[in-house]
């Protein structure tokens, strides 16, 4: 007798820092994009217990069993095939609890939306990009998380996850240039929830945020101007940088990814920063040939500055993540 199993493939986001950090009520409105790789691949089926295969030298078994016992479900057999590299910034932990939990729906006729699963699973406690990239792809605006007197609390319903505030394709022929430093890793959710519980305002950092992102990073996005929209995220990233300095010891995550944010810059990307906590960073050009040349810069540069890294050229991924149920 054939059995069901459910094929789900999703894949990385950059995190691209915020537009407003604490207006007073709302805090952390994130921005982000989807990218072609690396990817998520899993095949899941119902089993009477847990059972993993694991083809990937990244640890997730953990997160197999949490999201088998938060769905209270009696087990399932996963393999995995391609997974995305934990706590490096390219939001890991969500793409692949809610491949696994998506296709633990389907088997299971559970019939939860992705917001539901992403409640259930404890996601969007600060940023709704990785919910929105897997489900839509694109360049995502998120709503941000609503605050009170206490500061930042997680979400009592799926309601209170940042909604989709503005979702936009990315043209074809923009590029990134994706560099990994070896090594290091950013900080994990629980690392992060006390550093980002009680959000400070700040007028002028608000001022700026908004000015640049309103009056420049969106036109250049609507215009298809990638090296306008290039300009004004890097502007937003030292800003959110300079932000979170006190957390990280600097505007970003570690010496490396700061000398790499240089290069980049320096090597002709239109707009460079660090996803997320880090170490990721990248940069963003235009058309094939120019991320050619720009791949061969950075790896002629972290030669000399002494840094290895995983470099790699990604696109954008405009559509959300992708399953399939087959019989074998």
């Amino acid at each position: 007798m054939k059995k069901m199993h459910v094929e789900v493939e999703s894949s990385a986001r950059l995190h691209l820092g915020f537009y407003t950090i604490s207006s007073g009520r709302i805090a952390y409105g994130s921005m982000g994009l989807a990218i072609n790789k690396p990817v998520v691949n899993v095949q899941v089926r119902k089993a009477e217990r847990v059972e993993i295969i694991n083809s990937t030298r990244i640890m997730i078994e953990r997160d197999v069993k949490e999201v088998v016992e938060l769905l209270n479900l009696p087990g399932a057999k996963v393999n995995v095939i391609k997974a995305i590299p934990r706590h490096v910034g390219l939001g890991s932990t969500s793409q692949f609890r809610l491949s696994i939990a998506y296709a633990l729906s389907k088997l299971y006729g559970l019939r939860y939306n992705i917001r539901k699963l992403a409640f259930i699973l404890r996601r969007g406690w600060v940023s709704g990009i990785g919910i929105a990239t897997f489900k839509h792809g694109g360049f995502i605006m998120d709503s941000g998380r609503i605050l009170n007197r206490d500061g930042l609390r997680e979400p009592k319903n799926p309601d209170e996850i940042p909604h989709v505030m503005l979702r936009m394709p990315l043209p074809r022929s923009w590029r990134f240039i994706v560099a990994i430093p070896k090594g290091l890793q950013g900080l994990d959710e629980q690392q992060e929830k006390p550093l980002l519980s009680m959000p400070e305002t700040n007028h002028d950092l608000e001022r700026d945020l908004h000015e640049t992102v309103l009056l420049h990073l969106l036109p250049a996005l609507a215009r298809r101007d990638a090296e306008n929209f290039g300009k004004a995220l890097t502007k937003v990233q030292l800003l959110v940088g300079r932000y979170f300095s006190k957390h990280q010891g600097g505007e970003f995550c570690c010496w490396e990814t700061e000398q790499i944010v240089k290069s980049l810059l320096n090597g002709g990307a239109y707009g460079a920063g660090q996803s997320s906590w880090g170490p990721t960073a990248y940069g963003l050009v235009e058309g094939a040939k120019r991320a050619e040349r720009l791949l061969n810069h950075m790896h002629k540069s972290a030669d000399k500055i002494g840094v290895e890294v995983e470099l790699f050229t990604v696109q954008p991924r405009n559509r959300g993540f992708s399953y399939k149920i087959l019989q074998s």
